[in-house]
């Protein structure tokens, strides 16, 4: 059974990033898979999740273009989270709709938070607390003051934040937003660009604090 919670995430990481580029590119969502750079159709054994990286050297078989070393680690990121994690079916599917999100803020600095809307509604009928509440409208005061105010927050990055909240005790979630300044703050300084894409670093910084806070 853990076999299969081990496929069934590499293969979903696989198939949300190649989804988050045909979208980001306006390609059709049908047909058959192909390299992005020669245009070939790709066959069964290059589809094959971490392993079919492996066995062509991050190449495409056809022009042996190179393939970034970001898919097959993603492939495996999830495969591993899907392992680690296989009881806990939410934190499952919050970590599939952020590795989308995740893919679209890094292609355009944009992404179809809308699909966060069902699963906060979810989280706020299981965790609507007095106290959860009340700390929620202030977070989403600051939020909204970050976001037209300051311009430091982009209007994508509120229903991650405030999803991570409500799936988070507090401290969790003062952790995770540290970590992902933390991330981000490194990467500004080494790479001087003007803006970043904020979602995958919360991505990473939930994926971990929820995962050291599972085995603890």
């Amino acid at each position: 059974m853990e076999n299969i919670y081990f496929v069934l995430g590499a293969c979903l990481a696989s198939f949300i990033m190649c989804l988050a580029n045909r979208m980001n590119r306006q390609a059709s969502l049908k047909g058959f898979s192909y390299c992005d750079h020669c245009g070939k159709r790709l066959l069964p054994i290059n589809l094959i999740p971490i392993i079919s990286w492996l066995i062509f050297l991050g190449k495409c078989r056809s022009c042996k273009h190179h393939i970034s070393l970001v898919y097959p680690l993603t492939e495996l990121s999830l495969a591993v989270i899907f392992l680690s994690a296989s009881a806990n079916y939410v934190f499952l599917i919050i970590c599939c709709l952020f590795l989308f999100l995740s893919c679209e803020d890094l292609y355009d600095h944009s992404a179809h938070v809308f699909i966060l809307y069902p699963i906060i509604l979810f989280e706020l009928c299981r965790h609507c607390s007095k106290e959860k509440v009340i700390a929620g409208i202030i977070l989403l005061a600051l939020l909204l003051f970050f976001v037209y105010c300051r311009q430091t927050l982009g209007f994508g990055d509120l229903p991650v934040i405030i999803l991570i909240y409500l799936n988070t005790t507090h401290l969790q979630f003062l952790m995770v937003i540290m970590l992902a300044s933390g991330l981000a703050i490194l990467i500004f300084l080494h790479q001087q660009e003007k803006q970043l894409a904020f979602i995958p670093f919360l991505t990473i910084a939930y994926v971990l604090i929820k995962l050291i806070v599972y085995y603890n």
